[in-house]
């Protein structure tokens, strides 16, 4: 996995929201043919990489500046949520390779973004947990170490990550490597869940970079948006200067939201085909045991669904109001916290009621039901579900302090 696939990028000029809808769902059988073939080789295949670009996925949020369509985030994250109704790990390895299009345009300054959006299609990984050490050298810096769980990695044009200098201890920072700086291990595979996310580790061995391509003492979720983000004045877009933990929350939470949906779908199909194997013996859509449990998943998706867009809305009334109101830390946090109730919602509907009873012959491996709880328990075990116990407390500081300081 040394070099990256060559692509020949036919993507439209101009796309509607509802044009990238529909994008997605005609690809939906085909994702869905591919997913188990998609698991067995730790990444969706380069045909369907190819059927992405032309669809114009990894475009969405790319600057108008650079060629983009400059979606809105909720708009990108529909269509991204369409892909994982068919298959998440899929879904996992483009969103998370496409969506850092927002990041890079938002932080990185105008010199690296015209470096890195001359390409003709951007895709990069972006890690949290910062690995290896950045070195300063004339001119930039030079990288090395092995950075795990770089999602969207096989298509990649570029790597975004967190490093340790190795002269300020301490001190992290984020930078941007172009593909022919970093080598993909053949590590991905081996787990529960989304083994066809392509989540591979990748490796820096003295890989020089230039120093427009670091942004010093910073990292995704503790940069300032009101003073770091470049990309608010250079696209003129409110959207290119928005914190990121709630994008981080929405991004992951609606992934798992469509694998959930798709859940739904198969056990409707259980419903319909399958008998009880208790007496009356009779149809399980004419079972009250099964009738129940349908409706209350029904009712918990449907509020997951409501709570997540919500939650998007709140991102989309937050940049609005940027010409008056800063999109703060508080508002921020809170974005991350409503997405994480519908991500609450749509676990209680898996867990507690679809596969609980969906039946164990249903599950048996390699059956579409056992891989979306495969991927879906994965999903839950994954730093972002973790962060949304401590995102409470966090939010209710970053509340009264502010209100402490109008005081």
């Amino acid at each position: 996995m040394n070099s990256p696939a060559t692509v020949q990028v036919t993507a439209p000029r101009t796309l509607t929201f509802d044009q990238a809808l529909e994008n997605a769902r005609s690809l939906h059988d085909r994702v869905l043919t591919e997913a188990e073939e998609t698991e067995r080789n730790a990444r969706h295949s380069e045909g369907l990489h190819q059927a992405f670009l032309e669809a114009g996925f990894y475009h969405l949020l790319r600057p108008k500046t650079f060629g983009g369509y400059e979606f809105t985030l909720p708009q990108f994250l529909r269509v991204m949520r369409e892909i994982a109704r068919a298959d998440m790990a899929t879904a996992w390895c483009l969103t998370l390779a496409s969506g850092h299009n927002l990041q890079v345009a938002s932080f990185w300054g105008e010199k690296a973004q015209r470096q890195v959006f001359s390409g003709e299609y951007f895709a990069a990984p972006m890690t949290s947990a910062p690995a290896g050490k950045l070195t300063r050298v004339e001119g930039g810096f030079i990288v090395d170490g092995v950075h795990r769980y770089a999602s969207g990695v096989p298509y990649s044009t570029h790597f975004c990550g967190h490093a340790f200098h190795d002269d300020r201890e301490g001190v992290i920072s984020t930078f941007i490597a172009p593909r022919e700086s970093y080598t993909i291990l053949d590590d991905w595979g081996g787990t529960l869940g989304l083994r066809g996310s392509g989540s591979n580790s990748v490796e820096f061995v003295n890989a020089f970079i230039p120093e427009e391509f670091v942004l010093e003492g910073v990292t995704q979720i503790t940069i300032d948006a009101a003073t770091q983000a470049h990309g608010r004045l250079l696209h003129g877009n409110p959207m290119y200067g928005a914190p990121g933990m709630g994008f981080f929350s929405l991004e992951l939470n609606s992934l798992a939201l469509g694998a959930a949906l798709a859940l739904f779908d198969e056990y409707e199909t259980q419903m319909i085909t399958r008998r009880t194997v208790t007496p009356p013996f009779g149809p399980r859509m004419e079972d009250t045991f099964f009738q129940w449990r349908y409706g209350t998943a029904r009712a918990k998706l449907d509020a997951a669904v409501g709570t997540m867009d919500h939650a998007g809305a709140m991102f989309d009334e937050a940049l609005a109001a940027m010409d008056t109101t800063p999109f703060s830390r508080e508002v921020d946090l809170r974005i991350g916290l409503v997405a994480g109730e519908s991500a609450r919602l749509l676990w209680a509907a898996v867990s507690d009621f679809l596969f609980k009873s969906i039946g164990s012959s249903a599950v048996v491996s390699g059956t579409r039901p056992e891989r979306i709880w495969r991927d879906l328990s994965q999903w839950w075990s994954h730093l972002n579900t973790q962060l949304s116990d401590p995102l409470t407390t966090m939010y209710a500081a970053s509340h009264f302090e502010s209100a402490k300081a109008d005081a």
